[in-house]
């Protein structure tokens, strides 16, 4: 029997989703044609067709459904039916084959080469790609003999011969057809029948394109948001919509995590009605994300470079109710990831299970402060080790101020004057005028897109066992609830087949002194808080005025965090402005607590801020009524108030002031976040005071 012959019926076995007591040899062969313009690939139960030219998934179909093959695809919004977000159309050279024919697998290839120029064209449209993509793309579908899916991977590929450049936010996405799909399946939270696109195109705008107020259908005065439907992408490897009717299902899964983006705390879009007009269904891959947290990927001149992504299994089961297809998209998920690497997956850049190894260890905790504690959520990954930011190139001297006359036009209108571009008007801005530019940042497992990283849930007693790893050198990092920052080890050296065993590893967590109290809990997260388990909603910031109208006043050991701390601190709103659109008066926050004993605190205070995510510039904190100073550099903390989040890029600033503004007895700090758009705030993690005396004033206690 030949090797592809073989490798074909292994792929098989790892692509099956019907009942294992079926005969394979009684499914049909699967089958691959083409015309000038297409793939058409067919196993009996999945019709799938590809554009040659764009790569694009074009239809997808199943006799199935209640009514037989019915297009899945939807073709009112945005980009049309399947597609990857960079797409090889625009390049200089094209290839397109079928790598694999036999029986039972097809895999058909769509590749565009660079040959050193952007392969997007003049007008590139992902975020963040303003210079185009200056690598080669191939894009591969694969169909197995009786699977109930199809599997697609990118590969990205910057040769030693071209210029620096970049990749941008990049995705694999659906548009969904909108007479089939109704019904979105996130997690427990988000599942559930949906708005449909005519919903949608008559609601009314509210403060962001991505928003509007329902006024028709079954949640009529509802404000949709597409990014209530976010989502932790490594606790989600399976999410999709479903139909009510044709009784039909189409999920994404993740069979790895290790080609996603910053780390196993990364939120980022996953289905939603499009919010362009039409609002076809939605379903989205996010594998360079930035939108609760930025992400980074780019590549020097001459440097070689290569990422595979994928492959990505799209699952369309059939038969059953939303609810029943959800349960087996989740199953199907544990039984791709079991069979990761695959083994049908050649000539790029993704070494096989012999290529790989085992890496395992276990974390002990030592902390002098919490002497019993014990780990809970523990993560613990493997990712590229951490490289500091590049410097920041000057601005140019700005140009010769000039008188600008020309008036602000507003908002475009349509005859009937309703804005053009709904929700995304920008005042106007004076000639000259600059914008503002965020600093460079440096490279960790949290922004990282470019290379891949290997996370596991590590156990109760700090073992942990991460399993397919590439070879390469990585950082070993470890973040756990109750512990404030992150363990982060010097760099390791994996090497292919030779399973790695780092023994015993202590954690010192990092101390500036005697902890004198604490809000919430380090868990990178602002759960914890009031509306923290229920914060998937459009708004919650105009909310706080009305749960909040005397601002926060929290009295440690009385207080509950549950109820008294809410998950955003933002401008508060004064006037009823159901749009979101005004803007609000500062905010203070206000902390009362107590000091033991009867002498005057000597050496140095540090307020410790675990922040989950940030939007503001500055916090002003003041001790005792007497300013102690402004936080200032607020940046990295990502989008999050405004799209609904409790988690984010996570960050930790820390504020020393003198400890003599302290003093026995009663104390009261008070934080206080400046005037403007009430989506311009802190969303905590966590606050911590410690307190180091005169004699340890400018050492810090425990090291990683």
């Amino acid at each position: 029997m030949s090797l592809v012959r073989v490798l074909s019926l292994l792929a098989l076995c790892s692509a099956m989703t019907i009942p294992a007591a079926r005969a394979v040899t009684t499914a049909p062969p699967v089958t691959v044609t083409e015309d000038g313009s297409s793939y058409t690939m067919t196993n009996g139960y999945l019709t799938v067709k590809i554009d040659k030219r764009t790569g694009d998934l074009t239809s997808l179909k199943t006799p199935a459904t209640t009514t037989p093959n019915i297009e899945l695809m939807g073709y009112l919004s945005g980009h049309h039916a399947g597609y990857w977000e960079q797409s090889p159309a625009l390049a200089a050279r094209h290839e397109t084959k079928i790598t694999i024919q036999t029986p039972d697998l097809v895999e058909v290839s769509v590749k565009g080469y660079s040959d050193g120029q952007s392969i997007l064209g003049p007008h590139p449209t992902a975020a963040g790609q303003e210079g185009g993509l200056i690598a080669d793309l191939e894009i591969r579908y694969t169909l197995a003999r009786s699977a109930h899916g199809v599997y697609t991977y990118a590969i990205f590929t910057h040769q030693s011969t071209y210029p620096a450049g970049s990749v941008g936010e990049s995705r694999f996405g659906f548009k969904l057809s909108g007479k089939v799909f109704d019904w979105l399946s996130v997690d427990n939270q988000r599942n559930a029948l949906m708005p449909t696109g005519a919903d949608w195109d008559a609601a009314s705008d509210l403060n962001m394109k991505e928003a509007r107020r329902l006024t028709t259908g079954i949640y009529k005065g509802r404000a949709e948001h597409k990014y209530d439907y976010s989502t932790d992408q490594f606790k989600t490897p399976a999410f999709g919509w479903a139909s009510t009717t044709q009784k039909v299902g189409l999920y994404l899964i993740n069979p790895s995590m290790e080609y996603l983006s910053s780390g196993p705390l990364h939120f980022e879009l996953s289905g939603h009605i499009d919010d362009g007009d039409g609002g076809d269904p939605t379903l989205l891959d996010y594998w360079r994300g930035t939108h609760y947290g930025g992400s980074v990927l780019n590549f020097a001149a001459n440097e070689p470079w290569t990422k595979v992504v994928g492959p990505i299994f799209i699952y369309v089961p059939t038969g059953a109710s939303p609810n029943a297809l959800f349960e087996e998209a989740r199953h199907q998920a544990t039984v791709e990831s079991a069979h990761w690497p695959y083994l049908w997956v050649r000539g790029v850049d993704y070494p096989q299970a012999a290529e790989r190894t085992t890496v395992h260890g276990r974390l002990k905790l030592i902390d002098s402060q919490a002497p019993s504690m014990k780990f809970t959520n523990l993560l613990v990954g493997l990712s590229y080790p951490d490289q500091p930011a590049p410097p920041q190139a000057p601005l140019p001297p700005p140009p010769p101020a000039e008188p600008d006359t020309t008036p602000d036009p507003g908002p475009q209108r349509d005859a009937q004057g309703h804005i053009l571009n709904r929700g995304t008007y920008v005042p106007h801005r004076p000639r000259g005028a600059r914008t503002f530019r965020f600093p460079p940042q440096p490279i960790t497992w949290q922004n990282d897109a470019k290379h891949y990283e290997f996370w596991v849930n590590g156990a109760t007693d700090g073992s942990f066992n991460i399993q397919n790893v590439r070879p390469g050198t990585y950082q070993l990092h470890a973040v756990t609830d109750g512990v404030l920052g992150e363990y982060a080890s010097d760099p390791i050296t994996v090497e292919a087949g030779k399973p790695l065993d780092l023994r015993t590893i202590e954690w010192h967590p990092v101390h500036f002194g005697r902890q004198l109290w604490q809000i919430g809990t380090p868990n990178r997260s602002a759960k914890e808080f009031k509306m923290g388990n229920d914060h998937w909603h459009w708004g919650l910031y105009l909310e706080y005025s009305k749960l909040f109208p005397h601002d926060v006043d929290f009295t440690i050991g009385k207080s509950d965090p549950a109820q008294d701390w809410f998950i955003y601190q933002v401008p508060h709103v004064t006037v009823d402005d159901p749009s979101g659109k005004a803007e609000g008066r500062a905010t203070p926050w206000t902390i009362h607590f107590n000091m033991p004993g009867s002498s005057q605190p000597t050496g140095l205070a540090t307020l410790r801020f675990g922040l989950s995510g940030v939007s503001t510039r500055s916090l002003a904190i003041s001790v005792n009524d007497k300013s102690a100073g402004e936080l200032t550099n607020m940046f990295g903390g990502g989008s999050v108030i405004n799209r609904d989040g409790v988690e984010g890029t996570w960050t930790e600033k820390d504020f020393t002031f003198d400890a003599s503004l302290l003093k026995p007895g009663a104390n009261t700090i008070v934080l206080t976040v400046p005037a403007g758009s009430p989506m311009s705030g802190i969303c905590y993690d966590v606050i911590r005071l410690e307190l180091a005396p005169s004699s340890t004033t400018g050492s810090v206690v425990g090291a990683n």
